[in-house]
């Protein structure tokens, strides 16, 4: 028992731009998923260095992340059934210019609406979108009692998931880089329920 509890090991890591990653397990395993959060935040590619060093905690002696094995990086079941834009595509469909849930799905109305935006972005190559367009995706998507978009957008704002620029009927949506990975992780869970 005690060589099963000296495998296991918890990190943290906080980057400069808000993003934050915790994983706990067996070094491949959280190298694994370091790997994939870094790639999801854009950020895999660079040199990307947290602002606060990584917190590892277990009952053997402490590893820094840096001496972890270069690990391979296995698909989960969901990455391996849909490819990047297969899963979108998988989820949402393209209807007279906007993207709507294919079927109704449990998900709360400020989380519908962050996936509504990174699949703009995703099929319709959307880096930003109206607020009347995505008032007008979430309802065709069955949201109908979503009350002022502005309001149940802050909770995302507040988050720092999206930007919002312009007032009333002009303002516009932008995810951020945060934002969108909260959404591809939404949408594989989505995903994996299908399956």
């Amino acid at each position: 028992m005690a060589e099963e509890a000296e495998k296991y090991l918890k990190i943290r890591l906080r980057f400069s731009g808000g993003e934050e990653f915790e994983a706990q397990g067996t070094p491949e395993f959280i190298e694994q998923q370091r790997n994939y959060f870094l790639t999801l935040i854009g950020k895999q590619n660079q040199d990307a260095q947290p602002t606060v060093q990584p917190k590892m905690q277990n009952t053997a002696p402490l590893v820094s992340a840096q001496q972890l094995p270069p690990l391979e990086t296995k698909l989960s079941p969901v990455q391996e059934a849909f490819p990047a834009k297969r899963l979108w595509e998988k989820l949402f469909k393209e209807e007279n210019g906007l993207v709507i849930l294919r079927r109704k799905m449990r998900l709360e109305a400020h989380e519908a609406a962050l996936l509504l935006l990174a699949a703009a972005r995703v099929l319709l190559n959307q880096s930003a979108c109206k607020a009347l367009d995505l008032a007008k995706m979430l309802q065709k998507s069955g949201f109908t009692q979503t009350g002022r978009l502005d309001r149940l957008m802050q909770q995302n704002t507040k988050n720092d998931y999206l930007q919002s620029e312009g007032m009333k009927r002009g303002r516009t949506y932008r995810l951020t880089n945060a934002g969108f990975a909260r959404a591809f992780v939404l949408a594989e869970k989505l995903a994996g329920e299908l399956l």
